[in-house]
């Protein structure tokens, strides 16, 4: 590791609840899209107020997690309609 400003750089954690809602987001477009996409937002939201510059990094998870989980709801409601309608279901 190279010295900045006559110190070492401090290893930098993930930020797990980012991570999570990440993952729990892209999950949700291929599985479940409201229950993956409400978890993702809620960890998505712990992480970003959680989360210390100091200590942590990949803040942008925690972002990305919270919007693909919204879409992950909104495409769940705007596709199932359709589907429910081509299985003759509604």
């Amino acid at each position: 590791m190279e010295e900045i400003n006559g110190q070492m750089p401090a290893n930098k954690q993930n930020n797990k609840k980012a991570l999570a809602s990440f993952i729990l987001a892209l999950v949700g477009l291929i599985i479940a899209g409201i229950p993956c996409g409400i978890a993702a937002i809620v960890t998505g939201g712990l992480g970003l107020s959680k989360f210390n510059p100091d200590t942590e990094k990949n803040k942008w998870m925690a972002i990305v997690g919270i919007v693909l989980g919204a879409a992950d709801i909104i495409l769940t409601i705007a596709v199932l309609p359709s589907i429910y309608k081509a299985m003759g279901i509604l």
